[in-house]
């Protein structure tokens, strides 16, 4: 058996207990940006391989620890949590930057014990339990109070706050929150494929394959996709729950379908550089109607047009730039439509696209909030000298895969 790689000491522990390894959020742009500014990083997430097979690694200048991924969301509050954060600590950490709600009463515990500590926000979490179908409907609002107040408190008594939207910054202090959004790195690699743009026969989704986000009616637009017999769905994500991958290929749509499953970053790219246009479709909830999804960003990197949800903040992002078109997320008819007006238009398509991508070179790009990062860390730390003398510095290089996310996708909007 290979003996173990034990992680070097690192100055920034990132804690996950639900996100994925490779997070497009979480390792591609924030640990990896950290490391590249010269801070050590480690990121301490669940890896779904047995224990024997769970072993250190090292990725572009980050230190990643696993620790054993439960089964069971009860199992991964109680255990997971608990797991995570204390392989944290044995890491020796000086800041500790957390990515999930069910972490908060450790990061106060973090706090209170003289740590500093860093609470990133991906989502409006007290709206996102109002639409929790594992919650009983008549506690649902209950909860959310609770989360709310657990927010509360922790944008007071934590170090700092990282708020992925503004609409989700301004539910805390503002002297302790900096804003951090989910744009794709500038100039983006994703759909770099070769593939000349015209043909293309995909029309890309990837994320979460829920019915909140719309995957039932996307399938059923497929079936009605009319004219245009070699346009097939290409989807990367995992379904939740899984059943309703049976209830999606017993639907007409799904003989159009090809299905990835969870996909790495260069999967993703290739995904994109094989379509036509990126889906971006939920139903209206105010948690998602005031998102800034990650996928419509990784879309406009990618050079393809996006067809999202006719939602104000959607139509305001992607119709008054010309880089898309804005449909009623529940209409399978509208959405098919769409589809094909985008199929049928390759010229008109393909700048939408070329807009998009110039949007993300110019301004909507990570580097702009890699800034804003490394602005809070030297609050934090300091400028990255070190404690310990210990560098994140990776000499084989920490570009990694310029993408074009998740996922979400696992964990990306």
């Amino acid at each position: 058996m290979a003996p173990r790689t034990e992680p070097h000491r690192a100055e920034v522990i990132h804690l996950s207990s639900a996100h994925q390894a490779d997070d497009p959020r979480i390792f591609w742009r924030e640990c990896v940006g950290l490391a590249r500014a010269g801070y050590a990083v480690a990121f301490v997430v669940p890896d779904p391989r047995s224990a024997e097979e769970c072993r250190a690694t090292r990725r572009h200048g980050v230190d990643i620890v696993p620790v054993r991924r439960r089964s069971g969301r009860l199992a991964r509050m109680a255990g997971t949590t608990a797991e995570v954060v204390l392989a944290g600590l044995r890491r020796g950490g000086v800041v500790y930057h957390f990515h999930d709600p069910e972490l908060i009463p450790w990061g106060v515990l973090l706090r209170l014990l003289g740590k500093r500590v860093v609470y990133d926000v991906h989502e409006d979490l007290p709206l996102d339990i109002l639409t929790k179908d594992w919650i009983p409907p008549i506690l649902r609002r209950l909860v959310s109070h609770a989360a709310a107040g657990a927010e509360w408190t922790a944008g007071r008594l934590l170090s700092g706050v990282v708020a992925a939207t503004p609409t989700i910054g301004r539910r805390f202090p503002p002297g302790r929150t900096v804003l951090v959004q989910n744009y794709p790195p500038a100039p983006a690699a994703a759909g770099v494929s070769g593939i000349p743009y015209r043909e293309r026969q995909g029309i890309a989704y990837a994320g979460g394959l829920t019915q909140d986000r719309c995957i039932v009616e996307i399938v059923g637009a497929m079936g009605r996709l009319d004219g245009f017999p070699e346009a097939r769905l290409l989807l990367a994500g995992s379904a939740d729950p899984p059943s309703l991958l049976d209830a999606l290929a017993a639907m007409p749509g799904w003989a159009r379908a090809d299905y990835r499953g969870h996909q790495d970053r260069p999967g993703i790219e290739r995904l994109y550089g094989e379509s036509r246009l990126g889906l971006a479709l939920y139903r209206p909830q105010r948690n998602y109607m005031e998102s800034q999804p990650l996928k419509i960003f990784e879309y406009m990197a990618a050079g393809i047009p996006v067809l999202a949800a006719d939602f104000p903040a959607f139509r305001d992002l992607v119709e008054r730039n010309g880089c898309g078109l804005c449909v009623p997320p529940r209409d399978e008819t509208a959405i098919a439509a769409a589809i094909g007006w985008l199929l049928g238009h390759p010229e008109e398509a393909e700048e939408m696209g070329r807009r998009g991508r110039s949007l993300v070179e110019g301004s909507l790009n990570w580097e702009s909030q890699e800034r804003e990062l490394v602005r809070l860390y030297e609050r934090l730390l300091g400028p990255p000298q070190r404690l310990g003398g210990v560098l994140a510095a990776d000499p084989a290089g920490t570009a990694g895969p310029r993408l074009g996310k998740g996922t979400d996708h696992a964990g990306a909007r």
